[in-house]
């Protein structure tokens, strides 16, 4: 699509912030989510320690963008997966300068690297972290928090959507939550299990609040943003032994106990909103181990006795 040009768009002497500042104007009027502008506001504190802010636009070349990646990885000794993140950002901004005539054109590619398996919960994990505490004698942030971990193994909600959720999405005739922010940015409607809506009827009936009112609260009724659920739960988890840390473990782990429970693939892409079957099917190749487990004594032709000694059985004739 073509992107209508300003009066600066064939200016030779734009700077790199001077860009990047039309650039963020440019996301908000396609109303890209404060998370996304944020996220993009973060990656140039790193950007800009190699690319000077006063850089002109037209001299960002593809060695600069190779530098930068060098950079990152001798320099800032980063992870190859945020370097990564890193060029994505970098990407989109120089893409937009490159649609507006600024700079010459280059294709910035991903930077490869190696897939790395998320570790799950344990089930011993979990049982320590879904331990009912007592209402009477704990703290709201630890029902709370208890609640979420409970919500989080049952649903594998992202936490975007998990702090965006409000009282009102709660259908309990129907067993289900209305998930209204989720990543694509369509509402999506997920059921809810039996102990699950146990939970949260005995969650809600202390946290109390009116319909409007942002499900997942501080101790004081106000919305609980994301930093404050992650800092809350690491220390959840600490406190319960488990040094695992890390929200998005619980989508991971959710994900991985519906496929070993031979959960269709298919619900478990609803559940975790996903729009393109790929990305499940990478959490089956994730989990290939863990589904091998005990595949013989599971096995339906391996349980056949006219099977079992069939090998041993067996003669081949010979001409």
């Amino acid at each position: 699509m073509k992107i209508s040009m300003d009066s600066n768009s064939n200016n030779p002497r734009i700077t790199f912030d001077e860009g990047y500042d039309q650039f963020i104007k440019y996301c908000k009027v396609r109303n890209l989510r404060p998370a996304t502008i944020k996220h993009y506001d973060n990656t140039m504190l790193s950007i800009y320690k190699f690319i000077n802010p006063k850089t002109l636009v037209k001299d960002i070349t593809k060695s600069t963008v190779d530098g930068f990646i060098l950079y990152c990885r001798n320099e800032l000794n980063v992870k190859d997966v945020t370097i990564n993140t890193y060029v994505r950002t970098l990407r989109s901004i120089l893409y937009y300068f490159m649609k507006l005539g600024w700079m010459k054109e280059f294709k910035v590619p991903n930077v490869r690297f190696d897939k790395h398996i998320i570790e799950t919960y344990s089930e011993e994990e979990l049982k320590l972290l879904l331990e009912r505490p007592n209402k009477n004698k704990c703290t709201f942030t630890i029902f709370r928090s208890w609640t979420i971990v409970n919500f989080l193994i049952g649903t594998g909600v992202r936490v975007n959507s998990l702090v965006n959720i409000k009282n009102k999405d709660i259908d309990f005739e129907n067993e289900v939550v209305l998930l209204d922010v989720t990543k694509n940015r369509q509402s999506v409607i997920i059921p809810l299990s039996s102990t699950l809506i146990s939970v949260l009827r005995e969650y809600m009936s202390i946290r109390g609040g009116e319909l409007e009112d942002y499900l997942f609260c501080t101790e004081f009724g106000k919305k609980a943003d994301r930093q404050t659920i992650n800092t809350t739960i690491n220390s959840y988890n600490k406190k319960r032994g488990v040094m695992k840390t890390g929200l998005h473990r619980f989508r991971h782990t959710f994900a991985k106990l519906w496929i070993l429970n031979g959960g269709d693939v298919f619900k478990l892409q609803k559940m975790l909103c996903h729009s393109d079957m790929r990305i499940v099917r990478n959490y089956v190749e994730m989990f290939t181990c863990d589904i091998k487990k005990d595949f013989n004594n599971y096995n339906p032709l391996e349980g056949l006795q006219d099977n079992k000694n069939y090998n041993s059985k067996i003669k081949l004739k010979r001409k």
